[in-house]
């Protein structure tokens, strides 16, 4: 899909133009139904431009207070990690954008939960395709800043439904030892992440808890927790229709996978595939 065209902006009414553009971007799930449609496909990757367009030029904005272009740096970050659809080139050129946005945001804010923890992200996706075994400081980075973005929160109860939780879970999980990573860590910090109210509003969620008691040894309580969170649909909670209901489809596949060979990775880091 080729890139869109970029947005005009009127930076002397920021505010407005922020607040809808935002809007935009709550909408990009509107309407979605399980199993996904075309139509959604379409209108979400339409939406999720037409935000981050708008949220580059809002970024851009001379003479506006930095802690105020800091949101719409925020925005741009959330919307440049909505990659699907696009090509490789220009998904990578969003998530660079959302690194360069985010350092700037933490350049005036070091202490912005939401730039720490979208920073932390891209700088992790971005090193997948180059990933150096001998990197060891990386991790043990990305872990800090996953932790610094959920502070003294409970695990589970920082912002968009305990992102910052599933980036820390996700490292120790999948990390080397000696870069910090420990699955039995990772799997009791989401459990404790399960206590929280908005945890089910997030399917990803729930998936990583299954890769976690399966990844120590559990498998049968994988299943258990995939066929509980296929058999509850989508969650009515949040703006992330689109990306629960492309989360229920993979832990459909993990879960069938997992029911035919318990013992056996289903493919956790290739949406089970």
């Amino acid at each position: 899909m080729p890139q869109a065209s970029p947005a005009r902006c009127d930076c002397a009414r920021f505010a407005d133009e922020l607040a809808a553009a935002e809007a935009v971007f709550a909408s990009r799930g509107e309407d979605v139904t399980s199993p996904l449609t075309e139509a959604a496909h379409v209108r979400f990757r339409a939406r999720v431009d037409d935000a981050h367009a708008r949220a580059t030029c809002l970024a851009a904005c001379a003479g506006v207070p930095e802690t105020e272009c800091n949101r719409a740096r925020v925005l741009l970050a959330a919307a440049g990690f909505k990659t699907r659809g696009l090509s490789d080139a220009l998904a990578r050129a969003r998530l660079t954008a959302a690194l360069a946005a985010t350092e700037r945001c933490l350049a005036t804010e070091p202490g912005h939960a939401l730039c720490h923890m979208w920073h932390a992200s891209a700088r992790g996706i971005l090193a997948r395709g180059s990933w150096n075994p001998l990197n060891l400081r990386l991790p043990r980075e990305l872990l800090a800043e996953f932790r610094a973005a959920r502070g003294s929160l409970a695990p589970g109860h920082d912002a968009l439904e305990g992102a910052a939780t599933r980036g820390e879970a996700s490292l120790l999980l999948k990390a080397p030892a000696i870069a910090g990573g420990d699955p039995e860590q990772g799997r009791r910090l989401l459990e404790q992440a399960a206590r929280a109210p908005a945890f089910p509003c997030r399917v990803s969620n729930r998936l990583l808890l299954a890769e976690a008691l399966a990844r120590t040894g559990d498998p049968g309580r994988a299943v258990a927790e995939l066929s509980a969170t296929v058999a509850a649909g989508l969650p009515a909670c949040g703006p992330q229709r689109y990306e629960n209901a492309l989360a229920l489809e993979e832990a459909a596949r993990c879960l069938a996978r997992l029911e035919r060979t318990p013992a056996a990775d289903p493919g956790w880091d290739d949406d089970c595939r």
